[in-house]
């Protein structure tokens, strides 16, 4: 017996008057998308900076670097 036919039996051994109930909760589950997991929702992310931002990250981070002085280049162009 697969798993469906397993629910189709429980859904048999409930009294009528619940029926209205388990509705609300299968209609729940079939509307509701499935979550998107973190990497995805990561990846989405988009970051305007500048082309060694990745590879200075620590130098922009504590100030060695500024981010001011990409975006007046930038902006001036």
């Amino acid at each position: 017996m697969n798993i469906r036919e397993e629910i189709v039996n429980k859904i048999r051994q409930i009294p009528e008057s619940r029926l209205p109930e388990l509705y609300k909760v299968v209609e729940e589950l079939v509307e509701k998308k499935p979550k998107e997991g973190l990497l995805k929702r990561l990846q989405k992310i988009k970051i305007d900076g500048p082309p060694d931002f990745a590879e200075n990250f620590d130098l922009y981070a504590n100030g060695e670097k500024s981010l001011d002085d990409f975006y007046q280049s930038r902006d001036e162009k």
